[in-house]
């Protein structure tokens, strides 16, 4: 006699009532997504930062169909092919000039989307809305990531989350579907929202083994299961496999120049330690107390709950490995926007040890098992805390380019081709503002063929600017922006 996991109990005994699911849902899906949105809601008035403006000075420069060729063909200035963060760029510029707020706004939608899919997705494959509404939470609200939402140019990090979150959603529906034509229409949805997640993010072409797990996981007949989930799995794998060859054959993205593997058990420790302790990011070569003790929790919860907790951990364990492994081969450097995806297999491990904690609380008694809530509920407040701690530095910078754009364009309106701007004692001095993003900025400020530099005052650059009496040239006095020559044709 077959007997019945846990979690098809659940799923049934919820079916069976089904008015109290309803109100289930009213109370706890909102609750996750207002919360997500109200902690995120001040990222849409962040300005540019930092290369936020090397697509922008592209599309200026080159416009928009040669910068549509450069997207497909992977010869823009971004080393890596994702055109369709690149089409949310060129469309934002069109419609809006230098101004953030659509791609905030978009990036900000899809986030709370990626949130109520997570829901969606622990919701049918554990039956418990609680523990869906934690998922959620956990990664709505999540500081490991902090910063994605901040900077423009990160859009193809929610982007590919969403469009990921999506596929494991169809991929479930397509398991559990009891036709085949309904099965063949979800199948046909999940491998179309695949083909998004790569155009969003080439890196993420890694992933299609976990929706090979999930078609075997959630298949609930036991006849032909392995054979009709190694099927399914067919088109993905063959998708994920030819864009990884692609691009290494080709030569023509970020991997065959920062990939290394150096610092990848350091990468590895950072970024799962942050993930369950989100306090710290440094740069590789520097691994502290906290990773490494976060790191061996992470993998403790990670063994124990997808040995003995709802199937869906499993799920999320493999998803956290595969998305990480992108970037932990990135050497020299590392990033929070990096632990946007991995923060939603996270939410699928997370939510499935609150479970296997509960139950047995619950058996023990149902006050244990309630006195749960408020612990959750002081984790995620720090959660919240610290995204909110977290994202100042970025809301500080964001500031400085705001204030920078409106400084130098109330000095120089408009800058006619072919003219090199020198700003004097300006906040953005170090060499590296000077190859990409100042050019950048200038070409997506006043048009192509301009350029900008910021030297420091009584430099070499300096004095030479000061000698040619540019009219394009400009000092910071007291924190005010000064022309220093009229400009003799406006005359």
């Amino acid at each position: 006699m077959a007997v019945a996991t846990s979690d098809e109990r659940e799923q049934k005994a919820s079916l069976s009532f089904p008015r109290l699911a309803v109100l289930s849902h009213i109370a706890l899906l909102p609750l996750a997504l207002i919360a997500t949105l109200a902690l995120q809601l001040t990222t849409v008035s962040h300005y540019f930062y930092f290369d936020d403006y090397v697509p922008f000075g592209e599309i200026a420069s080159n416009g928009g169909r040669t910068y549509i060729w450069n997207l497909l063909t992977a010869s823009d200035l971004t080393p890596n092919w994702r055109p369709l963060p690149g089409l949310l760029y060129l469309g934002s510029y069109e419609f809006a000039g230098m101004n953030p707020l659509p791609v905030h706004i978009i990036t900000l939608a899809l986030h709370v989307g990626a949130a109520a899919l997570i829901y969606w997705v622990i919701w049918r494959t554990t039956g418990r809305a609680w523990a869906a509404c934690v998922g959620a939470l956990v990664f709505g609200l999540n500081p490991a990531y902090v910063g994605a939402l901040s900077q423009v140019t990160t859009a193809t990090q929610e982007m590919a989350g969403f469009f990921l979150i999506a596929t494991l959603a169809a991929v479930v529906e397509c398991a559990r579907a009891n036709d085949r034509r309904r099965a063949a229409i979800w199948l046909v949805s999940a491998f179309i929202l695949y083909l998004l997640v790569i155009g969003s993010h080439e890196g993420m072409a890694i992933m299609f083994p976990v929706l090979g797990l999930a078609f075997l996981t959630f298949d609930p007949n036991p006849s032909g299961r392995l054979l009709r989930s190694t099927v399914r799995t067919v088109p993905f794998a063959a998708a994920g496999l030819t864009t990884a060859a692609t691009f290494v054959a080709c030569g023509c993205n970020e991997g065959t120049s920062v990939w290394g593997t150096a610092d990848v058990w350091n990468q590895t420790l950072i970024y799962t330690g942050r993930l369950i302790y989100p306090v710290g990011l440094e740069p590789p070569q520097y691994v502290n107390t906290a990773h490494v003790a976060g790191a061996a929790a992470l993998a403790l919860i990670a063994v124990v709950t997808c040995v003995f907790g709802p199937k869906i951990a499993r799920i999320g364990v493999l998803w956290i490995i595969l998305a990480l492994v992108p970037h932990v081969f990135i050497q020299y450097a590392t990033a929070s926007r990096y632990l946007y995806i991995p923060s939603i297999g996270f939410a699928l491990l997370f939510s499935s040890a609150a479970i296997m904690l509960a139950a047995p609380l619950a058996r023990i008694s149902p006050r244990l098992a309630v006195a749960l809530a408020p612990v959750l509920a002081l984790l995620l407040g720090w959660y919240a805390y610290q995204t909110v701690q977290q994202d100042q530095p970025f809301a500080a910078a964001t500031g400085d380019w705001q204030r920078f754009h409106r400084d130098v364009t109330r000095v120089f309106p408009t800058v006619p081709a072919h003219t090199r701007v020198v700003i004097i004692g300006g906040p953005f001095q170090l060499y590296d503002y000077q190859i990409a993003i100042l050019p950048a900025f200038a070409q997506a400020t006043w048009g192509p063929d301009v350029t900008l530099t910021d030297v420091e005052p009584g430099s070499l650059p300096a004095r030479i600017a000061l000698a040619s009496e540019s009219p394009y040239l400009a000092e910071y006095r007291d924190g005010t922006l000064v022309r220093l020559h009229d400009d003799d044709a406006s005359h």
